[in-house]
């Protein structure tokens, strides 16, 4: 017997629309090649939700619409799906944004695109409020005075103070494990890697591979929130999809052996680094020359966490920011970045420099969706459920109908999120 409904994939897109179609009384049966749910991208990532400033070299400002339009909605969607979160306890302190000597944007340029996203950050307000990781607003973008914040003198021409904020992506994969565990609609089923489908008259079948698994699962209608396989399985399912790049980077977590005054950290515009204190006392560093280890336009075999990746890229961060001296590595492990783009970052012309989600895209029961950041993934389930055609008219099964969402999201982009099933 074919399931009705199965998502493909148990990171944040994944459990998100698992909870909004919850939320519409559609039951769901999720499949993680994981042991557990959100080991991945999602879990090894630094948390920052976007509000559009490391984007500056797309021209054309949609990413920061894109990110804006995900970060005002992110907090009310997280809350609305999984009850009230510690923000305060679990966020960073906002931003600097040092502007690096040599890099690919001048401090002129990137504070007249900081204002445009100011800019962008005040119209999805009018949609989704402004409420931001427990801010109820957010200050205007400054240009910083003196020195760098933390960096060895001489690296930098610039900086500017923003309200960027990152959150402890452990908080926000514990409050999702928990609000989809209790819903009795939704199952998780681990250890279940779907290799490849077949479309049948009846829906689909999905070949699987994993110990005490069936070779194939029948369904009538699948969603491919799937992440490194998400385009092969697409192709297979819809035709066609578009290439896409697969670059592997490794989160990092050091500690020191008492207190710091280091501040969150992101140095543009190129491939540079970020460093992200939390409240817990974990300090989150990258160094893209050492913590991206591969590029290529298939997904990368045989990944492990590499002690030696770990430790070369805290060094080069010590050199940049001597606040890390006597720091050591606690926790490391690589993930996927998958995005639509041929060359890497360094490139001002890169698509990296570009994530703007495309359509939900879905053929006779097939829908494939990515929000592409960890920003925008929850909004990209939501409005999915509510604005996709494939998704509201692709069946008959489903209507949609009037919904209870609460005021400052009731005439934006989510209204009519709720559902019914119909027979």
């Amino acid at each position: 017997m074919a399931d009705e409904l199965i998502v493909i994939g148990a990171g944040m897109q994944g459990m998100t629309v698992a909870l909004a179609l919850a939320e519409r009384g559609v039951r769901t049966l999720v499949l993680e090649a994981a042991e557990r749910p959100l080991l991945g991208a999602s879990l090894r990532n630094e948390g920052k939700i976007h509000l559009g400033f490391v984007y500056a070299l797309d021209r054309s400002g949609e990413t920061a619409r894109v990110m804006a339009e995900g970060a005002l909605s992110f907090t009310p969607l997280m809350e609305r799906w999984c009850g009230d979160l510690d923000w305060a306890g679990n966020r960073s302190d906002p931003f600097a944004y040092v502007v690096m000597d040599g890099g690919l944007s001048t401090p002129a340029e990137l504070e007249a695109h900081y204002e445009s996203v100011m800019a962008e950050v005040d119209r999805a307000a009018e949609a989704f409020g402004s409420r931001y990781l427990g801010d109820d607003e957010l200050p205007a973008v400054r240009r910083g005075r003196g020195p760098a914040p933390g960096l060895r003198p001489g690296l930098s021409s610039g900086w500017f103070e923003t309200p960027e904020r990152s959150v402890d992506p452990r908080m926000l994969c514990a409050a999702l494990a928990r609000a989809v565990t209790d819903d009795p609609l939704i199952e998780v089923r681990t250890g279940h890697r779907v290799t490849g489908t077949t479309r049948k008259e009846s829906g689909f079948e999905l070949r699987l591979e994993g110990s005490s698994v069936p070779p194939a699962m029948e369904a009538t209608q699948v969603i491919n929130c799937s992440w490194e396989s998400r385009h092969a399985l697409d192709a297979e399912a819809l035709g066609s999809s578009p290439r896409a790049n697969y670059r592997v980077k490794h989160r990092i977590l050091v500690r020191g052996s008492g207190g710091h005054t280091l501040v969150p950290v992101t140095m543009v515009q190129g491939a540079y680094g970020d460093l992200v204190p939390w409240p817990c006392g974990d300090v989150f560093v990258s160094w893209y020359p050492t913590a991206r280890t591969y590029f290529g336009d298939a997904p990368a075999t045989g990944m492990a966490p590499d002690p030696e990746v770990a430790s070369r890229t805290l060094e080069a961060m010590k050199k940049l920011i001597p606040g890390l001296v006597g720091f050591k590595v606690a926790d490391h492990g690589p993930c996927h970045i998958v995005a639509e783009a041929h060359t890497d970052i360094e490139n001002p012309a890169s698509g990296l420099h570009s994530r703007v989600p495309k359509e939900t895209e879905g053929k006779l029961g097939w829908w494939s969706l990515s929000g592409g950041k960890l920003t925008t993934a929850p909004l990209a389930s939501g409005a999915a459920l509510h604005s996709s055609p494939a998704m509201k008219s692709g069946s008959e099964r489903w209507t949609t109908r009037e919904s209870s969402l609460s005021p400052f999201l009731s005439t934006g982009p989510l209204s009519g999120l709720k559902a019914s099933k119909t027979s």
